[in-house]
């Protein structure tokens, strides 16, 4: 069982076995950890930052010397990682599931991403699709996300998406029944507050016109919740501390707003799952 998000936020005592290890951990990433290019971008940027993320998904473990290297490999080789990777590669293959089915109905679809990231899995689904059927809107609130978005866009040979830094927190932001598709990928699981992802997903629910459908991830369990929550800095600067939540509550919240759940589908390591709502 993992531990409560509550004994999480707590500090331990450092004069124990348990307080000494993970003690030992910081230690060794924000020293000669730092030899790993990834795990230099999780202290810079928090290891839950869309850089951090950019970064696992292309997979190639880089950093000063051999040494570095060999870190860098065994670091995107944790099941938290691969985890992350299979959740992109759901995403990817639901994106492209719903955005086919969405396209038998409407001849142009509104396209979303509250929190894009990098926005390899949009732009990948977005450049499949066909970018002349989809008017898509990729949000993020930090300029590295977005200047890293815009980076693969151009990559990828992908034009006409609009790039806008917006907090998605903000109920100004989203104009109602004007969306076709909205995105959510790993994006609400980094987000300790219950009430800021209810808020979000309200705003989303008013956002989507009927038919509409929301696509999002989820995070029920992870194998390495505690580890992360005592070794590893989040976006914010603080301790990366997770709040796992279940499809089971995602449900009971998205009823009330009109969103009835489709379908979800768990990636292999059984950590992330990919979830479809669509608007009544």
């Amino acid at each position: 069982m993992n531990p409560r998000y509550e004994s999480l936020k707590q500090p331990l005592p450092l004069y124990t076995p348990k307080g000494l290890y993970y003690a030992a951990v910081r230690a060794f990433f924000r020293g000669p950890g730092r030899y790993s290019d990834g795990i230099r971008i999780g202290e810079n940027y928090g290891y839950d930052s869309g850089v951090m993320l950019d970064y696992v998904y292309k997979n190639r473990p880089s950093g000063r010397g051999l040494f570095g290297k060999l870190i860098d490999r065994f670091y995107l080789n944790s099941v938290g990682w691969r985890g992350i990777r299979n959740r992109k590669a759901l995403s990817r293959e639901i994106l492209d599931e719903e955005l086919t089915e969405l396209m038998k109905k409407r001849e142009r679809i509104d396209y979303l991403d509250i929190a894009c990231g990098g926005a390899q899995y949009d732009l990948e689904a977005i450049q499949t699709a066909g970018i002349e059927k989809i008017q898509a809107e990729l949000r993020d609130y930090r300029s590295e996300n977005l200047e890293a978005a815009r980076k693969n866009a151009i990559r990828l040979g992908v034009e006409g998406i609009v790039f806008q830094q917006a907090d998605a927190f903000d109920s100004a932001n989203y104009a109602p029944s004007s969306r076709d598709l909205i995105v959510s990928s790993g994006f609400w699981e980094i987000i300790s507050d219950d009430e800021l992802v209810r808020g979000c997903l309200r705003d989303c629910a008013r956002a989507l016109r009927p038919g509409g459908r929301l696509i999002f991830t989820l995070q029920p369990r992870h194998p390495q919740l505690e580890l992360i929550a005592r070794t590893l800095r989040s976006h914010t600067g603080e301790p990366w501390v997770m709040r796992l939540r279940s499809l089971d509550l995602f449900r009971e919240w998205m009823e009330p707003l009109g969103l009835r759940y489709l379908r979800h589908r768990m990636e292999p390591c059984d950590i992330f799952g990919v979830a479809v709502a669509e608007k009544l």
